[in-house]
């Protein structure tokens, strides 16, 4: 019988892994390192690297507005501190996502695809009475 050759998965080589352990140390070194829920002032407060602390209002959080304040007191960061997670309900929240969207209010690219200028409305509405974008010329074969 003929021995086949071992597979070998792309991208599992020792260049790839140590590139892999390398940002995986920086992700590290950027997600918050201590979770704390307050039942008094109804609030989470992640304790970042640097030391700062982020307070954010519990109601603030759509996934966590409705939970009694007992589940919030299981709410944890989960082992590679990158999700805030409450086992029990199968809930589990971007750390990082969260942070921005207390920080920025939200997405910040997206908001800035939003801006609309004076002189972008003037063209659009020039667009417009041209009979707004041009269709997409179909190719026949």
């Amino acid at each position: 019988m003929k021995k086949v050759s071992s597979v070998r998965i792309l991208g599992l080589d020792k260049k790839n892994l140590e590139r892999a352990r390398i940002e995986g140390e920086r992700e590290m070194a950027r997600s918050p390192l201590r979770l704390e829920y307050s039942t008094r002032s109804d609030t989470l407060s992640m304790t970042m690297p640097t030391g700062t602390m982020v307070i954010i209002p519990r109601r603030w959080m759509e996934e966590f507005r409705e939970l009694s304040r007992a589940d919030m007191k299981k709410v944890r960061l989960n082992a590679v501190r990158d999700a805030i997670e409450l086992e029990d309900l199968d809930i589990q929240i971007s750390a990082m996502g969260l942070l921005r969207d207390a920080v920025f209010g939200g997405d910040p690219y997206a908001r800035a695809g939003r801006v609309s200028s004076p002189a972008k409305a003037r063209a659009a509405r020039r667009n417009g009475a041209r009979g707004g974008r041009p269709k997409k010329k179909r190719i026949s074969r």
